[in-house]
């Protein structure tokens, strides 16, 4: 199977980087087709020069931009970021920019509800309460398609939790999945 794009934003994205969060949680969809062993390149907002604007990621990636993370932001120096453009959605990152891919190491399917305030904290929320809100305001990081709407927190409906181990560098060639 080849890989996958998956998006990921603030406030999960520090936490997969840094090894913390070891599970996402997403409505079942594209991703359900996933199985142990496939990989997943991540997606997070991201910004370039503000030169690049006007234009396409792809038509700045071919001319040379260079993106700065928006995860990234807060640890560089005012000069690092005083030139930068308007903040992208993950969607728009051309995998050649992407840093980090995850592999799946299990899949299960549970009801939404069923997530613990520790589970909520290990995403990077402060609170349950903070990622039901998330969860219902649509927060892109929860699904890879913006026609779809994750269903809502009040319904418990069925989501997929993936479980993985994050390598924070692109990984060469696509694979093939593991997994029967």
């Amino acid at each position: 199977m080849p890989d996958r794009p998956i998006t990921i934003i603030a406030p999960t994205i520090s936490r997969v980087l840094d090894g913390t969060c070891t599970t996402l949680r997403r409505p079942r969809g594209a991703l359900a087709a996933c199985r142990a062993g496939d990989r997943l390149w991540i997606r997070e907002q991201f910004r370039i020069h503000r030169d690049y604007d006007h234009i396409s990621p792809l038509q700045a990636l071919d001319r040379g931009a260079t993106p700065v993370m928006s995860s990234d932001e807060h640890d560089l120096p005012d000069y690092a970021t005083s030139d930068l453009g308007r903040r992208r959605f993950a969607r728009e990152l051309p995998k050649a920019w992407h840093r980090a891919h995850l592999v799946i190491t299990s899949i299960d399917t549970i009801h939404l509800q069923s997530i613990t305030p520790a589970d909520a904290i290990n995403a990077g929320f402060t609170t349950l309460d903070q990622f039901a809100q998330a969860w219902n305001a649509g927060l892109r990081g929860f699904i890879d398609q913006r026609s779809i709407r994750p269903p809502k927190w009040e319904n418990d409906p069925a989501v997929l939790v993936l479980t993985f181990k994050c390598h924070a560098a692109p990984m060469g060639g696509e694979i093939e999945s593991t997994a029967a």
